[in-house]
């Protein structure tokens, strides 16, 4: 979708509790997808680093104020409820059915339990699956169907669904990624615990005094030939972008392999990463990008160019 918006073919995008700018890879190629398009329309709970392209934001609806159903990858399918009613005064459900029926589709629900009975209708694992049924069973587990009217706790009993299995030649293609006397290092990236994904709702939590910033993990060899001392703020750079924050002495990782999170938007460890993707599932390549190291004042017009990729998202 982003290449096509660079190209001019795809002009709109409708962005749901998802903050691409700050969570992809290649910030540059996605906010100049953001920018080439007509219509981006951002719906979240906070404003955040993609909401900054938005022509239009929704309000977004906390776990606490949702009707509804949540699956797990268990395979479990929980009912849950409002605790409060939406502050927005509408569900999102409801945004988004009232946009189908201006735009000509009659998308009409006077409940989640009917949404819940169409997926039910079009979905053969979900076809037993009800509102009633979750009240009074609490979950269940797809599938859901005639043969398991209360669910499936284990899959495959007496056998799996296409036999005895099925076994694929998997070629190994390396990456394009390559590490080089300019780009020396690997980064790979990660989360910490305290902080989820992008941080939108877990940096307005006071588990922000566990992870304050995002910061580079580099092995003492290789901050010592680099002349880099702990705490020293450092400049990391890439074939695609660079950005800076302060340089941590570990050896968690070994020599030539450097490491950080994405939590906070004012570092934007992707404006970094590349848009390589494994060639079978799409999986953007993340934990693969050929990188320097350098004390911040020894790259200085590199970091004044990577400045304007990393505005803090608004914060309450």
């Amino acid at each position: 979708m982003f290449d096509a918006a660079i190209e001019g073919s795809f002009r709109a995008i409708f962005v749901q509790g998802e903050d691409i700018a700050q969570s992809d890879p290649n910030t540059k190629h996605v906010t100049a997808a953001l920018r080439a398009m007509e219509l981006v329309v951002v719906q979240d709970l906070f404003l955040n680093e993609t909401a900054k392209f938005a022509h239009v934001f929704l309000p977004g609806t906390s776990f606490l104020e949702k009707d509804g159903t949540f699956t797990n990858a268990e395979r479990r399918i929980n009912r849950v409820r409002p605790v409060m009613a939406p502050k927005t005064g509408k569900h999102e459900w409801e945004i988004v059915a009232e946009i189908a029926q201006a735009m000509g589709y009659p998308m009409r629900y006077d409940h989640p339990r009917e949404i819940m009975a169409e997926i039910a209708a079009l979905t053969p694992t979900f076809s037993g699956v009800s509102f009633e049924k979750l009240d009074k069973l609490g979950s269940v587990q797809w599938p859901c169907d005639e043969k398991a009217p209360e669910g499936t706790p284990i899959m495959h009993m007496d056998g799996f669904v296409r036999g005895k299995g099925r076994f694929v030649q998997t070629p190994f293609v390396p990456t394009r990624e390559r590490s080089t006397r300019k780009f020396p290092l690997i980064l790979t990236t990660g989360r910490i615990l305290s902080q989820y994904n992008v941080g939108a709702q877990t940096r307005r939590t006071q588990n922000v005094a566990w992870h304050p910033e995002d910061v580079l993990e580099i092995h003492p060899h290789d901050a010592e030939v680099r002349g880099i001392g702990d705490g020293d703020e450092v400049t990391l750079s890439s074939r695609v972008g660079a950005t800076s924050l302060r340089a941590v002495l570990s050896d968690r990782m070994p020599v030539g392999v450097v490491y950080t999170t994405f939590h906070h938007p004012v570092t934007g460890a992707n404006v970094v990463t590349t848009e390589n993707s494994d060639w079978a599932t799409n999986c953007p390549e993340y934990k693969v990008t050929a990188v320097q190291v350098g004390l911040k004042h020894s790259v200085a017009p590199v970091e004044r160019a990577a400045e304007e990729l990393r505005v803090p998202a608004t914060v309450d």
